[in-house]
């Protein structure tokens, strides 16, 4: 699965739909997810931890921290705690 990057959103496609995390930086060095969409029919195959992967290592990789104001993040963090020394 191909994961695309924009400023303040990781998208892939979903058949004719797309699957999103959006973003906002709060600081040079905190970047906040609020929002990750996923539509119904690939709901539970994996697309949104995909997504939040590749949101976590762009953070690591500009040196910032995640802060999950998005409901789905806490849960995530929870299947990966090795990145929870990424949030705030």
């Amino acid at each position: 699965m191909e994961i695309g990057h924009t400023a303040g959103r990781f998208f892939t496609k979903i058949g004719e739909r797309e699957a999103e995390l959006l973003y906002r930086m709060v600081d040079q060095k905190t970047m906040s997810i609020y929002h990750t969409f996923v539509p119904e029919e690939a709901r539970g195959k994996g697309v949104a931890d995909m997504l939040a992967l590749a949101a976590f290592a762009y953070a690591k990789e500009k040196g910032m921290k995640v802060r999950p104001d998005c409901p789905y993040i806490p849960h995530f963090l929870e299947k990966h705690p090795e990145l929870k020394e990424h949030s705030v």
